[in-house]
């Protein structure tokens, strides 16, 4: 007994301090094992909840679009935590001692590895059929979910916590507050922000990934200026008004303002050419309408005419008229992937229908509307769809449309403090960055995507050929 306790002893000493990562983007990523943060971080990333994200694509279905983009929310997710531990370097550097806060630092970088635990398959397309398909008092979002597993006393992420730091877990439910936005500091910023260590990573990574020359950054040069400074925690105008207490805040030494200007402006270029591609979106309408049509046929129970088993994980999701989280969790790409495939081959109605399409790669004709500069041919097209095809949208015409915001004007608006970029100047003065760029400025107007996809051709060809001209009205 006493041999096989020395043996066990001996391998837990032989044992190497430093777990090692290897990422395309941040390169060998490191965790130490003799930091409890650190070491808490490895047995996360070990756990079933963690590594179901390696079966969830980070950009869903742009893969359609750019072939290249098949990285895993899993990898995203270790790097915000990579990028997040540099944000922190730069705290404990500029926050005096007496003002540092470890257990929110603690909470910040777990919350920034696991803050997208709770992500559905295919994450933007399952969500938007979970909002038209369920009510509001029983519709959960992924930052709901993500609160759930993390919370949860049966599941492993909070049994890891409760072992690692003591108590009765409870770790677990301030990294759920923090991602939930209960307490809004400095700390917080780190995980969500205008800077924060989840735009770092995925603006570097998806760039990467999707070969788009779009969108740089230069993330050592900004990292390099990066102070912390306090400001009003009012959401007014001016930073340094000082009628009220203070927060502290990120903000950027000057001489770095044109990095900073790439930062923000790299977040509108990407979701423009990248998030927001035509043929990207097109797909994602069809995979709603077939999780719409799927589960509408699922929900008739175990006599349902669906090509999969009656224990096919999304049929039984679907069967429960309020989802349960274990459902929820049996729930990835491939699970997704392998309705779609069975559907197309042995389905019928619009389940066969939009997955034969998404199979081929048989994109759906777009006419998109210009929003920002629109031409008469526009206005008239809108208002012929309106009123000549109002009972075809959702059925076989589908309205897509997106918001375009990337900068608020905090003269004019409401804006909360860590929802601002700072810069501060040469004598010390800190002021927003849109006072000293124009071009950061200029994303003050909200833009809109609107496009309308259409199944029948024919349908398209009749709104194309619709002009100021020629409209009539219904």
């Amino acid at each position: 007994m006493v041999a096989e306790a020395a043996y066990v002893l001996y391998l837990f000493c032989a044992m190497p301090s430093l777990k090692r990562i290897r990422d395309p983007v941040h390169g060998l990523m490191t965790f130490d094992q003799d930091d409890e943060v650190e070491r808490a971080a490895w047995r996360l990333i070990n756990t079933p909840e963690f590594q179901r994200l390696r079966r969830v694509k980070q950009l869903g279905v742009s893969e359609f679009t750019f072939p290249g983009a098949t990285h895993t929310r899993l990898a995203h997710s270790i790097g915000v935590f990579h990028i997040a531990r540099r944000l922190m370097d730069v705290a404990q550097r500029y926050v005096p001692k007496e003002k540092q806060r470890p257990h929110r630092m603690r909470a910040a970088l777990l919350a920034a590895l696991l803050h997208d635990l709770g992500h559905g398959p295919f994450s933007h397309a399952f969500e938007n059929a979970e909002k038209a398909r369920l009510t509001k008092d029983v519709y959960q979002d992924h930052e709901d979910w993500t609160a759930e597993l993390i919370r949860r006393r049966d599941g492993n992420i909070r049994r890891i916590l409760k072992e690692e730091f003591g108590g009765d877990g409870s770790v677990a439910d301030d990294i759920a507050a923090m991602l939930r936005g209960d307490e809004q500091d400095f700390y917080s910023s780190v995980v969500s922000s205008s800077f924060d260590a989840d735009r770092l990573d995925y603006l570097r990574r998806d760039r990467l990934m999707t070969g788009s020359r779009a969108g740089a950054i230069d993330f050592e040069w900004l990292l390099d200026n990066l102070r912390v400074v306090d400001v009003a925690s009012s959401s007014g105008e001016d930073p340094q008004d000082n009628s009220g207490r203070t927060i502290q805040v990120f903000a950027f030494e000057e001489k770095a303002i044109q990095a900073v200007e790439s930062f923000i402006l790299a977040r509108f270029h990407l979701y423009s050419q990248v998030y927001l591609h035509r043929t990207t979106r097109g797909i994602e309408q069809m995979l709603t309408a077939f999780l719409l049509a799927f589960s509408a046929e699922a929900a008739k129970g175990p006599h349902a005419e669906l090509a999969v088993s009656v224990d096919h994980p999304l049929r039984i999701y679907y069967a429960q008229a309020k989802p349960r989280i274990e459902d929820y969790f049996a729930l990835d790409d491939a699970i997704i992937w392998n309705a779609l495939e069975t559907s197309a081959v042995k389905g019928n109605g619009p389940c066969k229908e939009f997955a034969e399409r998404i199979c081929s790669r048989r994109v759906l004709k777009a006419i998109s509307i210009d929003m920002v500069n629109q031409q008469p041919a526009d206005g008239a097209r809108r208002k012929y769809i309106a009123e000549h095809m109002k009972a075809l949208i959702g059925q076989s015409i589908f309205e897509d449309r997106a918001p375009l915001s990337i900068y608020k004007d905090p003269s004019k608006e409401t804006v909360k403090p860590h929802k601002r970029v700072y810069i501060r100047r040469e004598g010390g003065k800190v002021v927003d960055i849109t006072s000293l760029s124009k071009p950061i400025a200029a994303l003050f107007e909200d833009q809109e995507v609107l496009r309308y996809y259409f199944i029948n051709e024919k349908d398209q060809k009749k709104v194309l050929e619709i002009t100021e001209e020629n409209y009539v009205p219904a």
